[in-house]
């Protein structure tokens, strides 16, 4: 329902800003290495299953020192897992469409885990539902920054940058 929802509000915005952007080129060498990484499960007939990565994923994320009450020492040790299991991604193996979607899911499981363990370590203070219990204290003249995250030549790389206050109504 939430899908079809967000379609129905996000959908004719999305036709109107496409409409007007200009045609982009496009690269045939990565469409190609994309499709073929999209694909790889398929060809292998032994390997990792999706459901077995995915609830290592999930043993990873779910404890609450990891994801809501957050330390560095647990968070690095939670990444080193993540890792972990991300260096067993190329090894999915899919019997059919089916697992190869969740070969897929998986993935964007692992790299979101990673993107969230390297953002909060970066993130040295407590904000909303981002608790760090070594850094328990808002620090608004240090951390009022967006944590960025960007993939460079296949590598994760966080960066920060000052929000921009002055363009916002209400000032924290």
């Amino acid at each position: 329902g939430n899908a079809v929802f967000s379609g129905v509000r996000g959908g004719p915005a999305a036709v109107k800003y496409a409409s007007k952007a200009t045609p982009a080129e496009v690269n045939s060498a990565q469409a190609e290495a994309l499709k073929e990484s999209m694909f790889a499960a398929l060809k292998r007939s032994s390997g990792f299953q999706a459901p077995e990565l995915a609830r290592a994923i999930q043993d990873v994320m779910s404890p609450v020192g990891n994801s809501i009450y957050m330390r560095q020492d647990r968070m690095k040790e939670a990444l080193n897992k993540v890792l972990e299991i991300k260096a067993k991604l190329p090894e999915l193996s899919a019997k059919d469409w089916h697992y190869l979607s969740a070969c897929n899911e998986v993935k964007s499981m692992v790299t979101s885990a990673e993107m969230f363990f390297r953002a909060s370590m970066e993130r040295k203070e407590s904000r909303g539902w981002h608790i760090r219990e070594d850094y328990p204290e808002m620090d608004n003249k240090k951390w009022l920054k967006w944590i960025i995250v960007q993939n460079r030549k296949g590598e994760m790389v966080i960066l920060t940058e000052d929000i921009p206050i002055e363009r916002y109504p209400i000032k924290p």
